[in-house]
């Protein structure tokens, strides 16, 4: 900075000095009269406005500097208005690539949006907003793909549904027409027929009611009314349910709760969920095997475990089996099971009470274990409690 004001300032300075004004040449008579009149003036000259230099032979150098003084005088401001228009400057350069960068930032959002395929590119500047975009693309993607394989199942479902209601409707339409065509039928075969096509007509009113089932539960929020219920009592009554299907394939349904434990349930829909699974055990269990429904405590949860010997199902069918119209065809036969929405339905109920489901399945031992949150009750229990010893 010194050296600045040392040699640039100072040759700036001569340089104004030197054409804002012309030397002149004195005598020392001359000399003395201007000075003379410099020092009897009203003010409006001042000596420190000249400029006086002994030259050669007794002469002097004079000229006026008052123009270089007016202007040395504008030197604050003219560094204060030089200091402002280079910020104005800089802000307006950083103004303008601001505004590039947004043009670049909003034609990266737009050709995103047309095509979440394609690849964010922005300059190192914009790096974090390059990764929140990626971030949101890849989202979007898994969203598509969760969207597509959704979109696949339903589809499958409708094609089951359609194969599985027709084959019932087929043999209900077939033993009526024997009945209708045939009028001398034995009264033995026609009981028969009607007790087939019965049978048939219940098992295409079961499909439709779980089809309609799991769309209602798809469309609305679950109402949960919950009561406090007998943990034994209702894994019996569940279970009681099945002891019919289970004695026809020579199935031993057994039952295994700890006695005097409560929780905090609405008992209808969760017979729900836990009939289906129980009902999934039943069917694809192997003859002559057993099907064990276990409750036990798990702190501050409670556990419903129903294990059953049978076919295995696949890994890979075990991250999918609760979804909506997921159905593993190769373990779900037709004739057996329903429309392969009943785990499904489980889920959902399960999931409104807070609780969780999840299976296992290995050697051929499958297990659909329920986790059900108990703190409703005894936050229930306690308030009961504390309403009961108040006076």
């Amino acid at each position: 900075m010194f050296l600045v004001e040392m040699f640039v300032v100072s040759d700036l300075a001569n340089w104004i000095a030197d054409n804002t004004s012309e030397w002149i040449y004195l005598t020392v008579d001359e000399y003395n009269q201007l000075h003379q009149e410099i020092l009897s003036s009203d003010g409006s000259i001042a000596e420190s406005a000249w400029d006086f230099w002994p030259v050669e032979d007794g002469m002097f150098a004079a000229r006026d500097l008052t123009i270089y003084q007016a202007i040395r005088s504008l030197k604050i401001p003219l560094a204060i208005a030089i200091y402002l228009l280079g910020c104005i400057a800089i802000m307006f350069t950083e103004l303008n690539r601001s505004l590039k960068h947004f043009d670049t930032l909003s034609a990266a959002v737009t050709k995103l949006l047309s095509d979440t395929h394609t690849t964010v590119k922005l300059p190192d500047e914009l790096g974090i907003i390059r990764a929140e975009l990626m971030e949101i693309r890849e989202r979007t993607l898994s969203d598509e793909r969760a969207a597509v394989a959704a979109e696949r199942r339903k589809n499958e479902l409708v094609a089951y549904l359609a194969h599985d209601i027709k084959t019932p409707l087929t043999s209900v339409l077939g033993y009526l027409s024997l009945l209708r065509e045939t009028s001398d039928l034995p009264r033995a075969a026609r009981q028969e027929y009607a007790d087939i096509a019965y049978a048939k007509a219940e098992r295409l009113e079961g499909l439709v009611d779980e089809f309609f089932e799991i769309t209602r539960y798809n469309l609305q929020a679950i109402p949960i009314e919950r009561e406090r219920v007998d943990i034994a009592l209702f894994c019996r009554q569940v279970a009681d349910e099945f002891f019919p299907d289970a004695d026809e394939r020579g199935v031993t349904l057994k039952v295994e709760a700890p006695s005097d434990e409560t929780f905090f349930v609405d008992p209808d829909k969760l017979a729900r969920a836990l009939g289906n699974v129980v009902r999934n055990a039943v069917a694809f269990a192997h003859a002559h095997s057993e099907v064990r429904l276990e409750a036990s405590m798990m702190g501050e949860h409670v556990r419903i475990a129903v294990t059953d010997c049978g076919r295995e199902i696949s890994p890979a069918h075990l991250q999918s089996i609760f979804e909506k119209f997921f159905r593993e065809d190769a373990a779900r036969s037709t004739h057996r099971g329903g429309a392969g929405l009943g785990l499904a339905i489980a889920r959902e109920i399960v999931t409104a009470h807070g609780g969780t489901i999840a299976a296992t399945s290995e050697a051929g031992v499958t297990t659909f274990t329920i986790e059900i949150p108990r703190d409703a009750s005894e936050r229930c229990l306690a308030r009961v409690s504390s309403h009961d010893a108040a006076p």
